[in-house]
């Protein structure tokens, strides 16, 4: 093994830079020192923190962002520290790496995503300056105060009295024993959902979790406690002093003034940009020299490999794009010079700063330009695909586990787990849910709607999905009977399922994958005389043919297509059913799954059919498609996965991407 780098920071060698990780680092002494896993998300406000996080985005493929955290009450030489080791990190990833300025209360949503496992950030009052060496689990009271609808932010007040609290927010006040969540008469619902979970996980991380209660308090009511839980919420907030000090905080201007509440949790995590300005950074003449290039509408083009750039995005933060071919002088000193630009420009101190690197830019920094393109994207239509049609798939076990760990993942299959649960399933006749007969599961009819309750466990509970499937060609008072039908089924659980609507050729692979791909869609119905097919009855159809669709067994299922040359294409199977034989025929770009599915007859191969199979078919042998762009491998999308939040609140329609989102 090769001797340690001694230009690295020792703490850095924890760092494996191919797998996803995150790590924290408080600055002690002027060294950095690793923060212990369980207090990870709990930030001093005296104290300044280095944060390397790495995910996975695409197989092999790591997304790094580096994060040096400020607290208000840190030191200059604490924060500069935590500067300094940002850039040496980021050459000991070879400048691969994004780099962030945070300052608290003013963090970037991404950075506040990391910490949605344990609630949200938690800021405590003090720091290492002022003699806290140790994350330890105080017994001592607090008064917390918290902000935020997705990323919450639970901020320590310096003391427990009603003149650090206000009517707009929700406070917890954590006397150990007891934790009182008061809400104030004009904070929001996010706020007091968000403020419940966060007071049932400070309970759960103690020993006697058990023994410690929860008392929810609203603004105006709290003489409705019980004596004993008065009794002790008084010794720090007594009732005699609430109203005078509450009116003196709102009056001194200590809370900030709004008429729409739920609006101005919006604003703290909406800042609008009141423009947007590009400047040009260069050092030619031994001097920095900062120009402006243009104001917004930016476009990609803007930018010039050979230079550093800044991006003036106002309130919503600074960000410097550094040229792959800029100079290693303003590669490193990139940050520096954005922090003399924020001071020039007058910006507000916890204004967020970003570095970014050419050819590495995070989805935040594109959003910014009007128009961006990527390198490798194609040009035109390029290779056209369709979902279902494609790709090749080897078949592994399914981990339902995954789901529940991967919101990503989920969110991509839209699974909550493998399809295996219990089922039942019920068809619309005359308007009205008829149990359908259990040797028909599978099978649909494109005249008919259905109602299936689905039940599955996760962590020794049970979940349960009602979706209501409507056929292409059922009638409306069908497709209503089937959702009326569908909540009084979830009625009838006191409303503890999820509904789901469904719409023929529009399933989800969830949906498909209870059935393990044996889901048929026949053309007709009950409704339209259509007979169940496993009636002895000479006047069905004897002769019929099925299109195989889809990429893995929990996405496949067969539909009913016409009985013509035309209908097949060299992507798919398809099985013909006659009266005396059936036949299975695979295109050359079929998927494993879809042979499977179709009974893989070796001799029925695309051109090599015997000439009793086309005499089946109306028009007999005819031209199909057989593009060979279809049996291109590769997978349909490596798009990530993205939730946004869209919202007119504020009087315009915005949207916002909630990053590392869950459930």
């Amino acid at each position: 093994m090769g001797e340690p780098d001694p230009d690295i920071d020792p703490a850095f060698t924890i760092i494996s830079k191919t797998k996803p990780g995150l790590f924290i680092w408080r600055v002690e002494n002027f060294k950095l020192v690793a923060v212990p896993r369980e207090s990870y998300g709990i930030f001093f406000k005296g104290d300044a923190y280095v944060i390397y996080h790495a995910e996975e985005v695409k197989k092999s493929s790591i997304n790094i962002h580096i994060h040096f955290w400020i607290g208000l009450e840190s030191t200059q030489d604490e924060a500069g520290v935590a500067a300094y080791k940002t850039v040496e990190l980021d050459d000991y990833l070879l400048g691969t790496a994004v780099q962030h300025r945070e300052v608290q209360g003013n963090e970037s949503e991404r950075f506040l995503s990391y910490f949605k496992f344990r609630g949200g950030l938690t800021y405590r009052t003090g720091g290492i300056a002022s003699g806290f060496t140790r994350y330890e689990k105080s017994i001592e009271p607090r008064l917390y105060r918290l902000k935020g609808r997705h990323n919450v932010r639970l901020n320590e007040m310096s003391t427990i009295d009603w003149s650090q609290m206000n009517r707009s927010d929700v406070f917890l006040i954590d006397l150990y024993d007891v934790i009182y969540q008061w809400n104030g008469h004009k904070s929001n619902k996010y706020e007091r959902l968000q403020a419940m979970q966060r007071a049932k996980q400070l309970r759960d991380e103690r020993i006697n979790s058990t023994k410690i209660n929860i008392v929810i308090v609203e603004d105006g009511e709290e003489s409705k406690m019980s004596k004993d839980e008065l009794k002790l919420f008084e010794t720090k907030l007594p009732l005699k002093e609430k109203n005078l000090k509450l009116d003196q905080h709102v009056n001194n201007g200590n809370r900030e003034q709004h008429e729409n509440d739920d609006d101005d949790d919006l604003k703290t995590e909406r800042a609008d940009a009141a423009h947007i300005k590009l400047y040009r950074c260069s050092d030619e003449s031994g001097t920095l020299k900062v120009t402006e290039k243009k104001a917004g509408p930016l476009v990609k083009n803007d930018l010039d490999s050979e230079d550093a750039y800044i991006v003036d995005n106002g309130p919503n933060g600074i960000w410097v794009w550094v040229g792959k071919r800029s100079n290693p002088k303003e590669r490193r000193e990139a940050m520096r010079n954005a922090l003399g630009f924020l001071q020039k420009k007058g910006y507000p101190k916890q204004t967020k700063v970003t570095r970014v690197i050419d050819n590495g830019e995070p989805v935040e920094f594109i959003a910014l330009f009007k128009t961006w393109s990527d390198p490798n994207q194609q040009k035109g239509l390029g290779k056209v695909y369709t979902q279902g049609h494609i790709a090749k798939i080897v078949s592994t076990q399914f981990d339902a586990s995954t789901m529940h760990s991967n919101p990503q993942m989920a969110a991509a299959t839209q699974m909550p787990d493998d399809g295996r649960g219990e089922k039942e399933i019920y068809r619309i006749e005359d308007f009205k849910m008829v149990p359908y007969p259990k040797n028909m599961y599978g099978t649909f009819f494109s005249g008919d709607s259905f109602v299936i309750q689905y039940t599955y466990k996760h962590d020794m509970r049970s979940y349960t999905l009602i979706y209501y499937w409507l056929g292409r060609h059922s009638t409306q008072d069908e497709q209503g009977a089937a959702a009326i039908s569908a909540i009084e089924l979830d009625k009838k659980m006191d409303g503890a399922a999820t509904i789901i609507r469904v719409v023929q050729d529009k399933e989800p692979i969830h949906f498909m994958a209870m059935f393990q791909g044996h889901m048929i869609v026949f053309k007709n119905g009950k409704r339209s005389g259509f007979r169940n097919i496993q009636d002895d009855n000479e006047n069905i159809d004897n002769t019929y043919l099925l299109e195989v669709r889809g990429l893995h067994q929990y996405g496949t299922k067969a539909v009913q297509v016409d009985l013509r040359a035309s209908s097949l294409n060299s992507n798919d199977c398809f099985v013909l059913f006659t009266k005396s034989n059936v036949y299975i025929w695979c295109g050359k770009g079929s998927t494993g799954d879809e042979r499977e599915m179709a009974k893989i007859v070796a001799s029925s191969r695309t051109n090599q059919e015997k000439d009793d199979f086309w005499s089946y078919f109306n028009g007999g042998k005819d031209v199909y498609a057989s593009d060979k762009r279809l049996q291109h491998s590769e997978l349909v999308d490596n798009h990530p996965i993205r939730l946004y939040e869209i919202s007119n609140a504020s009087g315009k329609t915005t949207a916002v991407e909630i990053p590392n989102f869950t459930q």
